[in-house]
């Protein structure tokens, strides 16, 4: 059974209830709940060959199990003055929950409640149009927070999902608290960190011109690039099994030149505009680094979120008589382009 097909299915099918219910608020809490608790089940419940690092978790979360809090709180020493090891918080996070549970198939269901009852919020509170945020979510974002990390998927949920709140009031005290703990989860999250500036910056003609410049200059030194920052988006991996993400590039791409086409339009109708655009150029200017090893996808994938917000209010710039079929064929070329209905190798912790 193809699960990523029918939760597609399903969504798309209470997203139908929801636009014949008006989108109204409830209508739009109800989605969003349920949606969530859709994607809580299949990461939750997944078994140990849905990805590579299934296994490496389990291990280490038995691993910390016999571990002693005293071992535990001295790893931050080890990790940031001896330089040896690394996330000391992922480890303080999952004592914690095995005060209450040892059972590591339960901490991945708690692990996912956590990301994606965040995500819920963050879309309920912030997105146009829930249906098309967890379309987009469902066609290229969900391999990556759904099946494959834990660490990382944590620390989203921090300087992300909750985290966005703070940058656009401009609260950097609380963003610099949620940034500290995230980045001892997974130290990927430093870029969203520099992002609370960067967010900041005007988004006028010399600005993306620089930005669009830089993009090719990235993309040929992408090697001395990437030995630049790359213990910080890709540490992990020595070996570069593949590297690329073709599709997920071409798609980027297109929305970044379709965004600049309509300019001036967004700027005009979409409130958040400034804090989207440099979301998305964020993202853009690290993509280079997943042609040089695919765990750079990581640090894009933060800034990738966004585009679950940002694209339903773009259709909600538009006017209402045509709305509609941009809605639907924008949604359309999202499912078109999504891998959802080729994978087949999803199973159960059972199976």
């Amino acid at each position: 059974m193809n699960i990523y097909f029918w939760n597609v299915v399903l969504t798309l099918f209470w997203g139908l209830i929801l636009r014949i219910s008006g989108n109204t608020t409830n209508g739009k809490r109800a989605f969003c709940s349920i949606t969530a608790l859709q994607w809580i089940l299949i990461s939750g419940l997944r078994g140990m060959t849905v990805s590579k690092d299934m296994y490496t978790y389990k291990i280490k979360f038995y691993e910390t199990l016999k571990t002693e809090w005293k071992d535990i709180f001295d790893n931050f020493y080890f990790v940031y003055i001896e330089g040896e090891g690394k996330d000391p918080g992922y480890d303080i996070f999952t004592k914690i929950i095995q005060l209450f549970t040892q059972d590591y198939q339960v901490f991945l269901f708690i692990c996912a409640s956590i990301f994606f009852i965040g995500m819920a919020i963050w879309i309920f509170k912030y997105s146009e149009y829930p249906m098309l945020s967890m379309i987009i979510f469902d066609s290229f974002l969900y391999s990556f927070f759904a099946l494959t990390g834990i660490r990382q998927t944590l620390a989203t949920v921090l300087v992300v999902f909750i985290g966005s709140k703070y940058i656009k009031e401009n609260n950097f005290k609380k963003f610099l608290i949620l940034s500290l703990i995230a980045y001892t989860l997974h130290k990927s999250s430093l870029t969203v960190l520099v992002f609370y500036f960067i967010s900041k910056i005007p988004i006028n003609r010399k600005y993306i011109v620089g930005v669009l410049l830089l993009f090719p200059i990235l993309f040929i030194l992408r090697d001395p690039y990437f030995n630049i920052i790359g213990r910080i988006v890709g540490y992990e991996y020595d070996e570069f099994e593949n590297t690329g993400a073709y599709m997920f590039t071409f798609l980027y791409l297109m929305v970044v030149l379709v965004s600049l086409i309509f300019l001036p339009w967004i700027k005009e109708k979409c409130h958040n505009y400034q804090l989207y655009f440099n979301a998305i150029f964020m993202g853009m200017i690290l993509i280079p680094l997943v042609f040089v090893n695919p765990a750079a996808m990581r640090a894009v994938q933060y800034f990738s979120l966004y585009l679950m917000l940002y694209i339903p209010e773009f259709v909600k710039t538009f006017e209402v008589k045509i709305r509609g079929p941009i809605y639907t064929l924008l949604a359309t070329i999202l499912l078109l382009a999504t891998n959802a209905f080729e994978r087949t190798d999803y199973t159960f912790f059972w199976q």
